[in-house]
């Protein structure tokens, strides 16, 4: 089932009829802002686009930006190449959120698409989608690259707000990064929270805020580190790591102060809005290098900073806790003073 096209100024006229000759992208649309900016930019560069709509808050920009935009349901795979060709389409780019977890409410999916799943045999999100890839590609269909339509969201290295982490949170960064790109490798998820050199949660199929929510509950929403990376083989096609205003109101929400994202792979959306809520509240959002980080190379064996007690990263956090440990003995002490001390012995 479609949705009435719609028609705006970015197909009117002369320019509408400079992309005639190409073929449209078909843009595999889940939730949010980012499938908004990929019709956006896929119009600069002279295609038109039909969107095929998987979430549902975007139905509306999608039908202003797109020449025509269908409802589709991600698990009836059969169907959906049909329509993909019924619309001339010979290449797809898929942008925005897809919960995986409605694998888990009894989806609705074909013959192929069981199959895939069958074949896959892990879940985890390469998996799925280098299966769904080689699929789409048995009848013809490319996928392309996300980031070659999103280039202006990425980030260079720097500190983007007035305020900048303290040191005991670049040690977070530095232990979180390495731990994040270590998680990366396993395909567990891109997100990594950590206070005081402890790890307060892992993104897995939750997604980031949930996973903020968790972290902030066991802090007692009295702060921590975010840390978002690319996986160390990140597929340029899908599942690039992306950050936007609603990270940050989570963050705010349950007491997380720092925001840390890998320079030039990760996708800001509404990056000035971000910078000034995180001004207005006295939130950090910095954007690094794995391997320029204060303290050391980030990047150096992460799977040593996981599996072996010989890591050089083990011990972060440790003069934060020995510390206050520290503090609450020299109060204890004080304290005995006012008690009477008992008679020694002859």
């Amino acid at each position: 089932m479609g949705f009435d096209s719609r028609q705006s100024s970015y197909y009117d006229g002369a320019a509408m009829m400079d992309t005639m000759h190409l073929s449209p992208i078909g843009l595999i649309a889940g939730e949010g802002h980012l499938p908004l900016h990929v019709a956006e930019n896929a119009f600069r560069q002279g295609r038109s686009v039909v969107a095929f709509c998987i979430g549902r808050n975007n139905v509306r920009e999608l039908q202003r930006l797109c020449v025509r935009t269908h409802r589709v349901v991600p698990g009836l795979l059969e169907r959906n190449v049909a329509l993909f060709k019924s619309e001339g389409v010979r290449e797809l780019v898929f942008a925005g959120k897809v919960n995986k977890w409605l694998l888990l409410c009894n989806p609705r999916l074909d013959a192929m698409a069981l199959k895939l799943m069958r074949q896959a045999v892990q879940m985890n999100d390469d998996r799925v989608m280098l299966g769904l890839i080689d699929y789409l590609a048995g009848h013809g269909l490319t996928v392309l690259r996300q980031v070659d339509f999103l280039q202006n969201l990425f980030v260079s290295e720097g500190i983007l707000t007035q305020q900048s982490p303290n040191e005991r949170q670049w040690l977070d960064i530095r232990y979180g990064f390495s731990l994040a790109k270590a998680l990366g490798r396993l395909d567990v998820g891109q997100s990594v929270l950590v206070k005081d050199g402890m790890v307060l949660a892992v993104e897995a199929i939750e997604g980031t805020d949930r996973c903020i929510q968790r972290a902030g509950d066991l802090a007692r929403r009295k702060g921590g580190v975010l840390i978002k990376v690319a996986k160390p083989e990140q597929d340029p096609r899908f599942d690039v790591p992306t950050v936007g205003l609603r990270t940050l109101k989570t963050m705010k929400k349950m007491g997380i102060q720092v925001l840390a994202t890998e320079a030039s792979r990760t996708l800001f959306l509404e990056q000035a809005a971000m910078v000034s809520f995180a001004d207005r509240h006295g939130l950090s959002i910095v954007s690094v290098d794995g391997a320029r980080l204060p303290g050391g190379a980030a990047e150096a064996s992460a799977e040593g900073d996981l599996f072996s007690s010989d890591s050089a990263i083990q011990g972060l956090g440790t003069s934060s806790i020995a510390e206050r440990s520290a503090q609450h003995m020299q109060q204890v002490g004080d304290a005995s003073l006012l008690v009477a001390p008992e008679a020694s012995n002859p």
